[in-house]
């Protein structure tokens, strides 16, 4: 795994806490942070950390006491991660085998990030390995599609402007829709007291353009996947149609986001 990232998957970093975090992710660590027991003191791991808005939070919540790990399998994101926040211990790394010894962290979180894992069982198993005895679990995970429809309309407008490759680029956050098989993962892990707990948030863009520009800018060059600025312009006017639907008198795209909350804990 290459460690340095280049000025593009930086720049991919960046765009992803500027345009996504504000926008999508700030309501959620929240959640996580109450749902692992995140305390002063703490040392809580954050995997798939992307550009860090969980682990800050974290990190807000374990004070000067405590320890907070980041961790990423992108140069580009802990790049940006670390930019944001140096008092984090950013790490570059998997999910599938976490460069961590056994029992080392009271909290183990990560927010929308186990869609992308490659082995699920063999995640959920290291999540197990590294919490101490005790220790607790807080995972968020995407409903699927059918139940994020402002998402199911922006992949519409990527199928048919962009390329089948960019709008399944943008379908594979949803791809985990059922919380029952995932909670069974955690169950053949190990963990014990395993509770779902379904969560609505509310999204806020700038524009209606602006849901689909954070994709085009901010998730697609994640997947290898950059446009001209002359096609982006183009994407965004086409937009409009598909996506106007979400604005509000005061020109904001609004619009609910569905997921739930897995919590568990790793028996005494």
């Amino acid at each position: 795994m290459k460690s340095e990232a280049t000025q593009e998957e930086l720049q991919a970093g960046r765009g992803y806490e500027a345009l996504f975090v504000p926008a999508v992710f700030a309501p959620w660590p929240a959640h996580l942070v109450d749902g692992a027991a995140v305390r002063e003191g703490s040392s809580v791991l954050d995997i798939a950390c992307g550009s860090g808005v969980l682990a800050r939070a974290a990190l807000e919540a374990t004070g000067k006491s405590g320890r907070v790990v980041g961790l990423d399998p992108a140069p580009g994101m802990i790049a940006a991660a670390r930019e944001v926040e140096p008092q984090i211990d950013w790490v570059l790394g998997s999910a599938e085998k976490l460069p961590f010894d056994n029992g080392s962290f009271d909290c183990v979180v990560s927010q929308f990030g186990m869609m992308f894992f490659q082995d699920h069982p063999k995640a959920a198993y290291e999540m197990y390995r590294v919490a101490k005895s005790g220790g607790k679990l807080a995972v968020a995970v995407w409903h699927s599609i059918d139940k994020n429809p402002a998402y199911r309309d922006i992949v519409a407008v990527l199928d048919e402007h962009v390329s089948p490759e960019a709008a399944d680029a943008l379908r594979l956050p949803f791809c985990l829709g059922d919380p029952d098989q995932v909670a069974g993962l955690f169950s053949q892990a190990g963990f014990d007291n395993i509770e779902i707990k379904t969560k609505v948030e509310q999204a806020k863009f700038p524009s209606s353009r602006t849901m689909v520009e954070a994709e085009l800018r901010g998730w697609l060059p994640l997947f290898d996947i950059f446009l001209s600025e002359e096609k982006i312009g183009e994407v965004l006017e086409k937009s409009d149609a598909k996506l106007m639907k979400y604005s509000s008198p005061s020109g904001e795209a609004v619009f609910p986001t569905s997921g739930y909350i897995i919590t568990a804990q790793k028996s005494e």
